[in-house]
């Protein structure tokens, strides 16, 4: 079962609010992680620069910094 451990606030294109979940779980002894956008569950990849993608990479979604 997936665990929430983090919600960041970010911003879309379109400028709206996103929260996005980074969730972990534990399979055969494996840790496995993902990011999920609060909009329609979409998985996002996390990009080098600490911004998120959509995993079509349709759209970016940037941290709001602090």
């Amino acid at each position: 079962m997936w665990e929430d451990i983090e919600v960041i606030e970010c911003l879309g294109e379109r400028g709206d609010l996103i929260d996005v979940t980074k969730q972990t779980r534990m399979i055969n002894g494996r840790i496995q992680q993902r990011w999920l956008s609060s909009r329609g569950n979409e998985f996002l990849i996390e990009r080098s620069d600490g911004h998120f993608e959509t995993a079509n990479g349709g759209e970016t979604i940037a941290r709001i910094p602090d």
